[in-house]
């Protein structure tokens, strides 16, 4: 036994509360500063209007498989930070023009993740006025994070046939974007 977990148990606390915010790339930052925290009353819960997330109780003696989790969940966020930054690196060197560096900051992006609506958004912004060789490298780019999105761990829990559609869909979308 740990000494927090003592602790709590010493103030009569049976049970802990984490929570668990779901991270998307329209998730507030607000939203995602709190995923993982670990708070000892339920009316502790952040005021999370807005943001999608749930409050899983865990009993005290399982506090440290929880601190890790929360360690786990805490990088998990922070690698969808550096995403989004990266993201808007890519779109801001388009702007100027810097394609190849676009390029590059947009492959660091999608092997952290890549969000079709935010690929969505940005393609017509930009679609039409890029030469054909840059809109031809960024297709790929994007095709290519998309497909390897779909061989991660947590995409193993869906159902073959499903996972594969989504992932034509999404391929057949971002071609579509940059044609």
């Amino acid at each position: 036994m740990g000494l927090k977990e003592l602790y709590h148990r010493l103030r009569g606390r049976k049970e802990l509360y984490q929570v668990y915010t779901n991270i998307t790339y329209s998730t507030p930052e607000r939203c995602l500063e709190h995923h993982g925290e670990i708070v000892t009353k339920e009316e502790e819960v952040p005021s999370l209007s807005g943001c999608d997330f749930e409050v899983l109780n865990f009993p005290v003696g399982e506090l440290a498989n929880f601190e890790e989790k929360k360690a786990r969940m805490e990088d998990l966020v922070e690698r969808e930070l550096e995403r989004r930054e990266l993201f808007r690196r890519g779109e801001k060197r388009l702007e100027e023009g810097n394609y190849d560096e676009a390029i590059s900051v947009f492959e660091r992006s999608v092997k952290l993740d890549v969000f079709l609506p935010e690929v969505e958004e940005m393609g017509p912004e930009h679609g039409s006025s890029l030469p054909p060789e840059v809109t031809e490298k960024l297709r790929k780019v994007f095709v290519l994070g998309y497909k390897e999105k779909f061989g991660q761990k947590r995409y193993e829990r869906l159902p073959e046939k499903m996972r594969e559609d989504r992932k034509e869909a999404g391929v057949k979308k971002i071609g579509e974007l940059f044609d």
